[in-house]
């Protein structure tokens, strides 16, 4: 395999990755190969590995690098888009790769279900508050008590409900961050089963 052919095919598998990421990947590996020169170009290809195992590489220390940085809340469509290209791209068993992605899938979608469920209770809450504190007022003139009562019920249900809905938050983020480290956590178990081989 050629520089060119070895690039090339590179650069395929990184061409998910935002483009300022895989420019830089791709000019640190133009960087390797001038380095490398002509003469020494077979090495640096045999201690490189495969377009595949290089592009698996790569994804992996970006989703590392992506996990760990403080602002990547604005970028968690981006950071889970690496980390599934990073798992298609381990070098692992075809249906062990599957298996993995599918309970990844499985746990995501049991926990947008549990989150759905919360935000819906939550949205009911705040709608029946509504309507309570607008119902207290019609009964406003007949009893003061009732008035009092039903408007108290409104204000506790906005307010339980405005709870429920800032622990979902909370809760999606936990399991945002959960599903990214278990992955990152499959990648590197990968790579410390690769060094051992």
């Amino acid at each position: 395999m050629t520089r060119t052919e070895y690039l090339n095919q590179l650069e395929a598998y990184l061409m998910k990755l935002p483009q300022s990421d895989r420019i830089e990947a791709m000019d640190y590996f133009k960087e390797l190969f001038d380095d490398a020169g002509p003469e020494g170009e077979k090495e640096l290809i045999a201690s490189l590995g495969s377009p595949k195992e290089a592009a698996h590489d790569i994804l992996t220390t970006l989703l590392d690098k992506k996990i760990n940085e403080e602002n990547s809340n604005k970028n968690n469509r981006q950071v889970l888009q690496i980390a599934i290209l990073a798992l298609l791209a381990a070098p692992i068993g075809i249906p062990v790769g599957i298996g993995l992605l599918m309970a990844i899938i499985g746990i995501f979608i049991a926990a947008v279900s549990v989150l759905l469920a919360f935000f819906a209770v939550s949205a009911a809450g705040l709608i029946l508050g509504g309507v309570l504190l607008f119902e207290s007022f019609y009964v406003l003139a007949e009893s003061t008590s009732a008035f009092m009562l039903i408007f108290g019920g409104g204000l506790l249900a906005i307010g339980a409900s405005s709870l429920v809905l800032l622990a979902t938050s909370y809760v999606t983020r936990f399991f945002g961050l959960l599903i990214l480290r278990l992955i990152q956590w499959i990648l590197n178990r990968g790579k410390r089963g690769e060094s051992h081989a």
